[in-house]
């Protein structure tokens, strides 16, 4: 077997597809300059082989033998070998039939890696086997002496030489797999320790709990057994007495029900006589109700009612005489108030009139002066741009100008033309039609003036629709607003209503005449905004009652409203001048949000808005807490000993300082804020709401004569307008009207064409002016221009200086005027409010007044009454005292029988609550044997047999008793039994020894085969021994004749080191004539290469291979040497096949074939040289051979 050729591809520097053919079977040479690619080839052989060491292929990664590591372009690695097969004493194992054999390798760049044998893609194991099955292992490369290899084997030790001998003799394979095999028989035996491990640790205790289960099970049926003879003996004695027992508790049943009908007999008797003495006892009770008790009810009836009747009256007399004053109070200082509005209202509309034409006058003028300004800045612009202005102010050249003037005066001149001839022709036409009007018709006349008479009547209604200065639709509009906003406001009451809004006003009386209302600030809650809803529940608990409270100027204002206040709930005051709160320092404040974070924590204070003259009570009411997130926080800061301070979380729990806690269900507080705010804001809208209201029923009440009027003429023009229609249909039909109308119109065209001529000619004239002007202009374009710029300028100047004057003067007064127009407007509004609330005050000081005589009159009535009853009532009660001692006697003897009833039927009720005892005791007990019965199907079937002597219920053999009691004792013991029995110990201990006496068969068989493996390595052992004495024997004779061809007149040889067997390790003795050295070292380097390289290629010829690999080992010799190692390698290998690479001449010309490697474009090639006079000379040798 040996190399016929390789083919390289993207390997190393082999970048494109490179054959090498034509390999020599004896003898190759490779040669060629450092860097080429000589070695490259020898490593893409070893690469093909299979070797893992990349060391030796000079590669860190198997990336590295991709053509530049894949980065110009190429990105696999590809190398294929064809082997010629054709000698069978070199055959691989299992290709003995293959004339060839073709292996590749393959990388990509990625890592993924290919085997390919004869194009069949194969694992990496198959390939290592099939070489090292002809010696060519590459992981233990003997047969590959790469550069270095020699000084390495001159450096080796005796045992590492002892090694190439067995690689030679091939029982290194042997070596590894015996050490595989004993790593295995290791393996093995701790798996044998293990299941001893597991037989003594697991498995014979397992067998032998399950033995004592087994004997416990048997020892629990014995028990069952006996707990089956002792229950029927026990279970049929209780049945029996349980029959006996139900059948004395029917007796006592009937004993009971015979004396309860005993006592019942007793009780309708007593029953009788006490019917008999209540009947009497009636009698006696309708006399005396007859002679006054029943007179006596209803006096004292008539009282009650009276008597509320009465006070309800006064209560109602005292608060309307009462509201009467107050509303009159009210009315004075409204009707005062209005007066005042009105003088200030005449002298500030006196005053808007004076200055609202000043201010006028000047924003006109103001307006006229910006005007003139923008002009004459636009004619400046185009002025000085080089143009000019035309007569609309635009600019333009004055050859626009003039091109624009005589178009216009050409256009003039043809509008006369065209006016002349459609004058004459109307004029003709105007002459004709009327000398064709016949003479008038009456008809036509009457109508004619009728038409006159209506058109004049339509135009004086309109002008007197118009004087009246209304809108039609207007009073609708209004009207509708007005129930609208009565709906809207009835919706908003009945809300507050819902929300009982009126608990949030205080409620009062003025204390005394003239008292300042808003002295009274209202409660706490109506007083704050809450900026968050989050934290409306924790400030309604750090408030809590102190929303409640009212808020007053001073202290002496609330002791006026507590003494003469008329107050209708107890009520708690904060005066601003008395009241004092606590705020947290800031200091504490940032402290907090420090320790738990700005987010966690908010002082109560900084949750509201309120207004500042209130904060002391602000203070008083939310000043001292903080609002925290959580517990965890609340706990953080009110118990750090530099905050302290009271904290309330948002669910409204508060940790105080003193360690107390509350919580846990949700306080008012949050309803109370969100519900006071909800209330302020639908009595904002209120008032909103009643204000426009006020005004819109005020300009109904202003516009609805006119709008009456309005609609009474607006129904007579109707009217008129459908007359006016009849007429004209009825004129229009007429030829007269057809051509009176035809004459009018052409009358109005004769003097639109008329006017349209005159306006033409003036055109005409003015345009030609301009004509002339603008020639002249044109003429003297500089001086023009000149002039023209300085007028403009100064023109825009003045209009500047002017406008800028006029605006000055407008804005001066602007303000004022606007401020003036302002106040007008409320003090109208206000008068008019303050009119409308003038006119309800005294409608209800009216209704106030006639209520305040009923209410008197009517309890002036009902005191005297009230007197009068009183009287009546104690008159009949001394009456009615002297006839109650009877009555009482009969009821005294009544009451006595009833008792003794009633004792009787307790006496009843016990006895048959003891019946109902029985009777349920005698139930449990038929339930019982009725459960009996179910639970032990046995009983009815053995019960005729229960206590008879000599069955196995005999009770006189053994006493029930007892054996209840030894039941008892060993159903205890047959419960703690079955706790711990296993009912399956029979069945598992059967199959568990089962598997036990399998796992030993099975260990015996292991333990058999690792004694005869043993015996085996043993008996190769001798055999390995025996091979390595004779391999080292024919090793040692080829080393000396090799060493002696390659050095004339020297021996070599192998011997163990003294006092050592050889199967511990060898070493190289050399001799010069017989004298032997000591040591190696003695020899110069060219020697100690020939003595390393003989020793290498006797092993080799010990067992050849059929491939060699030499690289440069001839690097240190003289060209002599290397000489000889050619004519050596001829003489002693002549079946195996050599690749040499060399620099030296003495080398390769002793080679058969020899190729030359290049670099050509960056990458290796290769051509082929054959040396026909070695190839001749060896074909003679193998002839005489």
């Amino acid at each position: 077997m040996y190399i016929k050729s390789i083919v390289i591809d993207g390997f190393k520097s082999y970048g494109r597809r490179t054959e090498v053919n034509g390999f020599d079977p004896e003898f190759n040479a490779i040669t060629g300059l450092n860097g080429t690619g000589k070695s490259n080839i020898l490593d893409s052989i070893c690469f093909v082989l299979g070797i893992s060491n990349l060391v030796h292929v000079r590669a860190s990664n198997l990336q590295d033998l991709v053509y530049k590591s894949g980065q110009a372009g190429v990105t696999k690695a590809t190398v294929t070998i064809i082997f010629d097969n054709s000698n069978p004493s070199q055959c691989p194992l299992g290709y003995e039939n293959w004339r060839e054999v073709s292996i590749t390798r393959q990388i990509i760049v990625g890592g993924k890696n290919k085997y390919l044998i004869n194009g069949k893609s194969v694992q990496n194991k198959r390939v290592q086997d099939l070489f090292c099955s002809v010696q060519l292992n590459v992981n233990n490369p003997n047969f590959l002496i790469m550069q270095g290899r020699i000084t390495k084997v001159l450096n080796m030790k005796p045992h590492e030489i002892l090694s190439m001998i067995e690689e030679a003799a091939g029982t290194s394979m042997y070596e590894a797999k015996r050490d595989s095999s004993l790593k295995l028989i290791e393996k093995k035996d701790a798996k044998l320790n293990e299941l001893y491990a597991v037989i003594r640790e697991e498995i014979e205790p397992k067998l032998e709990k399950l033995r004592k289960e087994r004997e416990h099970f048997i020892e629990y049926q014995k028990v069952c057994r006996d707990i089956e003879y002792l229950t029927r003996l026990y279970v049929s004695y209780r049945y029996l007495q349980l029959c006996k027992g139900v059948e004395e508790s029917e007796k006592t049943i009937a004993n009971l029900q015979s004396a309860i009908g005993d006592s019942e007999q007793r009780i309708e008797t007593n029953c009788t006589t006490a019917k008999t003495l209540e009947q009497e006892a009636k009698q006696l009770q309708e006399r005396i109700d007859t002679e006054g008790g029943g007179v006596l009810g209803e006096l004292e009836a008539q009282l009650t009612a009276e008597s509320k009747r009465e006070a309800t009256v006064s209560a109602e007399r005292n608060t309307t005489k009462d509201s009467v004053g107050v509303e009159q109070r009210k009315l004075k200082n409204l009707q005062k108030s209005i007066r005042d509005d009105e003088q200030a209202l005449a002298g500030k509309e006196a005053e808007m009139q004076r200055r609202g034409e000043t201010f006028q006058a000047l924003k006109d003028a103001c307006d006229a002066d910006e005007t003139a300004f923008a002009k004459a800045q636009k004619r400046f612009e185009a002025v000085t741009a080089g143009l000019s202005t035309n007569e609309d102010g635009e600019a333009a050249t004055l050859q626009d100008q003039l091109m624009a003037a005589k178009q216009k005066s050409a256009q003039a001149t043809t509008e006369i033309k065209q006016s002349e001839m459609e004058l004459k022709h109307s004029q003709q036409l105007l002459r004709d039609k009327q000398r064709d009007v016949n003479s008038s018709d009456a008809a036509y006349l009457e109508d004619k003036r009728k038409l006159t008479k209506v058109e004049t009547q339509i135009g004086q209604l309109e002008r007197d629709l118009q004087s009246t200065g209304y809108e039609e639709g207007t009073i609708e509009t209004f009207t509708s607003r007005r129930q609208s906003l009565q709906s809207e406001i009835r919706s908003l009451q009945g809300e507050l209503d819902r929300r009982n809004a009126y608990r949030w006003e205080l409620q009062y009386q003025d204390p005394e005449p003239g008292f300042d209302r808003r002295a009274v600030k209202g409660m706490v809650a109506k007083l704050v905004t809450v900026k968050d809803p989050m934290y409306a529940q924790a400030l309604g608990t750090v408030a809590g009652g102190s929303l409640y409270s009212v808020v007053t100027d001073t202290d002496t204002t609330s002791k006026k409203l507590l003494q003469r206040g008329q107050l209708q709930t107890r009520t708690t005051m904060i005066p601003l001048n008395k009241i004092s709160g606590r705020q947290i320092d800031p200091s504490v404040a940032r402290f907090a949000e420090e320790l738990v974070g700005k987010d966690n924590v908010r002082t109560a204070l900084s949750c509201i808005s309120y207004d500042p003259a209130l904060e002391k009570a602000m203070l008083y009411a939310f000043g001292n807490s903080f609002i925290v997130k959580n517990l965890e926080v609340a706990k953080q800061i009110t118990f750090h000993p530099r905050i302290r301070t009271r904290t309330v979380t948002l669910d409204g729990d508060v940790v105080d300082p003193g360690g107390t806690l509350s919580g846990g269900a949700p306080v008012r507080g949050s309803a109370v804020l969100l519900d006071v705010a909800e209330i302020k804001r639908l009595q904002a809208s209120l008032l909103e709401k009643e204000a426009e209201l006020r005004a819109i029923c005020a300009e109904i009440g202003k516009i609805e004569k006119t709008a009456h009027r309005y609609e009474q003429m607006k129904e007579q023009h109707d009217v008129l307008n459908y007359e006016l229609k009849n007429l004209k249909q009825r004129l229009a039909q007429t030829s007269f009207q057809q051509t009176q109308e035809e004459i009018e119109e052409l009358k109005k065209k004769i003097e639109t064409l008329q006017q349209t001529m005159v306006d033409a000619r003036q055109t005409q004239t003015q345009c030609s002016a301009k004509v002339k002007d603008l020639q002249e202009k044109i003429a003297d374009g500089k001086g023009h221009r000149e002039r023209e710029l300085k007028a403009a300028e100064e023109d825009m100047k003045r209009c500047k200086k002017k406008s800028e004057e006029s605006r000055k003067g407008w804005k001066k007064h602007e303000q004022d005027f606007e401020t003036l127009k302002l106040e007008i407007e409320e003090l109208q509004k206000g008068i008019v409010v303050a009119r409308e609330q003038a006119v309800t005050l005294e409608e209800q000081i009216g209704t106030l007044q006639k209520r305040l005589e009923e209410v008197s009159s009517a309890s002036n009535d009902m005191t005297a009454a009230v007197t009068a009853l009183k009287q009546q009532i104690k008159q009949h009660k001394e009456k009615m005292n002297s006839q109650s001692k009877e009555l009482k006697g009969k009821y005294h003897q009544r009451d006595k029988l009833m008792k003794q009833n009633d004792e009787l039927a307790l006496e009843i009720k016990k006895k048959e609550n003891e019946i109902t005892k029985v009777r349920n005791e005698n139930k449990d007990g038929y339930d019982r044997i009725s459960g009996m019965e179910e639970k032990y199907p046995w009983i009815p079937e053995d019960k005729e047999f229960f206590g008879v002597r000599n069955t196995r219920y005999d009770y006189n053999k053994e006493d029930p008793q007892e054996a209840g009691r030894k039941l008892k004792k060993l159903q205890e013991a047959k419960d703690k039994m079955s706790r711990n029995v296993n009912q399956k110990a029979m069945v598992l201990l059967e199959r568990e020894e089962e598997q036990y006496k399998e796992v030993m068969r099975r260990k015996k068989v292991v333990e058999d085969d690792k004694k005869k493996i043993q015996a085996i390595i043993h008996d190769l052992d001798e055999e390995k021994k025996q091979k390595l004495k004779v391999a080292w024997s024919e090793v040692g004779e080829n080393f000396g004749s090799i060493f002696s061809t390659l050095l004339p007149g020297t021996q070599a040889k192998l011997v163990p080191p003294d006092g050592v067997d050889f199967m511990k390790g060898l070493e190289v003795k050399v001799g010069f004539n017989g004298m032997w050295k000591e040591s190696l070292t003695e020899l110069s380097g060219g020697q100690r290469s020939l003595v390393a390289l003989s020793l290498i290629l006797a092993m080799l010829k010990y067992k050849p291979a059929p491939l060699y690999i030499l690289d440069e080992v001839d690097a240190a010799l003289d060209l002599s040497h290397t000489q000889n190692i050619g004519n050596m390698l001829k003489a002693h290998f002549t079946n195996s096949q050599f690749i040499i690479v060399s620099l030296k001449d003495g080398m390769f010309n002793n080679a058969n074939v020899l190729f030359r490697t290049k670099f050509i474009d960056g990458m290796s090639g290769v051509t082929r040289t054959v040396n026909v006079a070695n190839l001749k000379k060896a074909a003679a040798e193998a002839g005489r051979r």
